[in-house]
């Protein structure tokens, strides 16, 4: 019984999904490297040898692994893969139905689950499990690089859910508004600005960036102090509507 629900993740980019496959079925392997042997967006690695894993892990962005009633099961074989590479997914490919798997297993990092099988339709359905894992999993480190990049940006930056909800911001804007980041998210983005600069954004920037375009002009932080803080912003959104406000050289002067 299969009870994942399929949603495609694509790997995010032309590069192929490089995945170690681990079976003392050595057949079986060969089986499986005879179905992917002619694609260009799967490279298979194959193993018999489970205590070989965590040495072989180099470039490896999925591995497969058997789950057994026998004790020499991929549960073990995750545990120790988790302590030298704790976000590689992990797939169980089993010949044990789903109702006997050990649940808590399949929680413990990016995993899954596919029950073995034979023919072009299940070696079909296995590289499509790879290949989501291995999207899900690009798009996961993408999204983590992103984030530590905007944090370490000495110029403040601000994320916006297509509600108005303030889902990021980094340490140079948190400050320049009295606040820590964890302060600000789950705020709207109205609170952070002052009125004017609500309505010009409003009228102005997010026509023009939900064309697709970048827009530039001066806006200014709703500040507790005398002084606005006003600076040359920059508003962009990414393709789930996302927004992203980076706000240029700061300074203080009126608006």
């Amino acid at each position: 019984m299969d009870t994942t629900i399929e949603t495609l993740v694509r790997p995010t980019s032309a590069r192929p999904a490089t995945a170690l496959c681990v079976d003392d079925d050595r057949e079986y392997l060969s089986a499986i490297e005879r179905a992917f042997e002619d694609r260009d967006d799967l490279q298979i690695r194959v193993e018999t040898d489970p205590s070989a894993v965590p040495d072989r892990l180099d470039g490896v962005e999925c591995l497969v692994s058997a789950v057994r009633p026998d004790g020499s099961d991929g549960r073990s074989l995750l545990r120790a893969v988790r302590e030298v590479a704790p976000n590689v997914p992990f797939l169980f490919h089993s010949a044990v139905p789903f109702e006997e798997i050990d649940r808590d297993a399949l929680w413990n990092g990016p995993t899954d689950y596919l029950e073995k099988g034979s023919g072009d339709s299940h070696m079909a359905l296995l590289a499509y499990r790879i290949r989501r894992l291995v999207g899900q999993h690009r798009l996961t480190a993408s999204a983590r690089r992103c984030h530590e990049a905007l944090e370490a940006s000495r110029e403040a930056t601000l994320m916006v859910t297509p509600d108005g909800e303030v889902t990021f911001a980094n340490n140079r804007l948190a400050t320049e508004l009295s606040a820590s980041p964890a302060e600000l998210r789950g705020r709207e983005w109205t609170e952070l600005l002052a009125e004017a600069s609500v309505r010009r954004l409003r009228s102005e920037a997010f026509p023009v960036a939900a064309d697709g375009w970048s827009w530039t002009g001066q806006t200014t932080l709703a500040t507790d102090t005398d002084e606005p803080s006003s600076s040359r912003t920059t508003l962009s959104t990414l393709d789930d509507g996302t927004a992203i406000l980076v706000f240029h050289e700061l300074d203080r002067a009126d608006e």
